[in-house]
């Protein structure tokens, strides 16, 4: 159903395409005006690919009895016909005379076309002279003086005007005929051709079509024309085949320029030239080259940076964009082609991606990214003091870690080449037997060993108490008795192995 309905539209569509080309009346003979009682013969002509055996006339707009494709006819008026597969004709104006001389022309007269024109009048006598005017001027005679024909060949637009004859008469007498004047009218065989683009700035590598557009005259559409385009002045090619299309698979900048085309009629040698069109191709950017002058991507706080974007290949103009990340910082416009740059002081939040955009209103390309660190020296002062102090206290604990551990070693070695005192504190294996002096004028020394708040295992503190006691005999049996407010000396710390 639904093909069967497209092939409808389809019929509509081509009976329509043909219906709007008109028909074509030709009356035998052709000449106008005509000596009243003359008899004409009207063919009615139709354009579409079947034989037209029918045909509606009209006569003064008001439609005939008629169904015949010839009509006959000696009545003055006006005349069209339209067949099934054409549009109404043209009027044909059928002119009928009583005067004694009339000039007669063809109905319709093409530039190219070769004029003949006959001057025509009543046998009133022999006819010993004819001339031809043209607005009042005499027509040179190249034919014999007595030939009632008169013929301009190729005539173009300027062959247009007012034209009369004159014949000279003998009978019993001579006498001079004037015919009324007739203005002819050429008309265009072709109109002239005008040249159309898909467009007139394409993209480089993209496919053209120029096309050179005329149209016939209806009454001519046999015509052959042939078509022609030139660039710059240079044929670049010819419709040898009748084409008017000018195809162009993927234009290249060496298209560019300025075209016009060509149609020429072979059969009546008649050429027409059309209108300029300049065709500009527009070339897409190139992938721009991105740099700056920061010396290997390291930049500081209050520097200046120079960023510079450059696409080798664009039309004009192009617009440069440069980004910090998805951020534009700046806008240039190159109007000549060329590159752009611009200068940027540095702070610490412009440490990241940078590239830019090259656009030339129909394509746009991306550099490559570019990633610049900022550093704030202000910043790193505070922390290089820190570390600097940091390292000198570490510095100043070692040695001091190393002159107490070399001083404890000097201090054991010394204690133990000197002799032994009354206050010499006894082996560490003799924790349970205390000794003490019994010099009677001395203080009573207690020693106590004992650890006191051991931090390490292997280290052990002695307590030395001084007891107020004379002359008491100590021992190691009996409990020590209390003692307040007692000094504390650590005698000795020793290495446990």
């Amino acid at each position: 159903m639904l093909l069967w309905v497209l092939l409808l539209i389809l019929g509509l569509l081509s009976r329509q395409a043909a219906i709007a080309k008109k028909s074509v009346v030709e009356p035998r003979p052709s000449w106008t005006p005509l000596l009243e009682g003359e008899l004409v013969t009207l063919t009615c002509h139709g354009v579409g690919p079947l034989k037209q055996e029918k045909a509606w006339w009209y006569k003064n707009q008001q439609l005939q009895e008629i169904l015949s494709k010839n009509i006959q006819t000696n009545q003055p008026g006006e005349y069209r016909c339209q067949t099934q597969d054409s549009a109404l004709s043209d009027p044909v104006n059928l002119v009928f005379s009583s005067e004694t001389l009339i000039l007669q022309t063809p109905y319709s007269v093409f530039e190219g076309d070769t004029l003949v024109m006959r001057c025509w009048g009543k046998n009133t006598g022999t006819v010993n002279y004819i001339a031809y005017y043209k607005d009042e001027r005499k027509l040179p005679d190249f034919l014999k003086k007595f030939n009632v024909f008169f013929s301009l060949s190729r005539v173009d637009l300027n062959d247009s005007s007012k034209y009369h004859c004159t014949r000279i008469v003998s009978q019993w007498s001579t006498w001079t005929e004037i015919s009324k004047p007739v203005t002819i009218q050429v008309q265009e065989l072709f109109s002239p051709p005008e040249l159309k683009t898909t467009t007139s700035e394409p993209i480089e590598g993209t496919p053209v079509n120029l096309s050179c557009e005329t149209q016939l005259s209806p009454q001519r559409l046999d015509t052959k024309l042939h078509f022609s385009f030139i660039r710059d002045g240079t044929v670049i090619t010819s419709g040898g085949k009748n084409s008017h299309v000018l195809q162009i698979p993927a234009i290249q900048t060496k298209d560019s320029g300025s075209y016009r085309c060509e149609a020429k009629a072979v059969t009546q040698n008649i050429l027409k030239q059309s209108n300029y069109v300049k065709i500009s191709v527009k070339i897409p950017v190139s992938q721009p080259f991105f740099n700056l002058s920061a010396f290997r991507a390291q930049a500081s706080v209050g520097d200046v940076v120079e960023f510079h974007c450059k696409a080798l290949r664009g039309s004009f103009p192009i617009q440069y964009q440069f980004y910090h990340e998805n951020t534009i910082l700046e806008n240039k416009i190159a109007p000549s082609g060329g590159a752009a740059s611009f200068n940027l002081t540095m702070t610490v939040g412009h440490s990241g991606n940078y590239f830019c955009k090259a656009n030339n209103s129909f394509s746009y390309q991306l550099s490559e990214n570019l990633t610049l660190s900022i550093s704030d020296p202000i910043r790193s002062q505070p922390n290089t003091a820190i570390m600097g102090i940091t390292v000198a206290l570490i510095i100043i604990l070692i040695l001091t870690i190393v002159v107490l551990v070399v001083y404890f070693k000097l201090l054991r070695k010394s204690g133990r080449s000197s002799a032994p005192s009354p206050y010499r504190v006894s082996s560490i294996s003799n924790l349970q037997e205390p000794v003490y002096s019994n010099s009677p004028s001395q203080k009573e020394l207690v020693p106590i060993y004992g650890n006191v708040n051991p931090v390490a295992e292997n280290v052990v503190y002695s307590e030395l108490i001084t007891s107020k006691e004379h002359g008491k005999e100590v021992n190691n049996t009996k409990k020590l008795p209390e003692i307040k407010d007692s000094p504390v000396i650590y005698a000795e710390v020793k290495q446990l192995k």
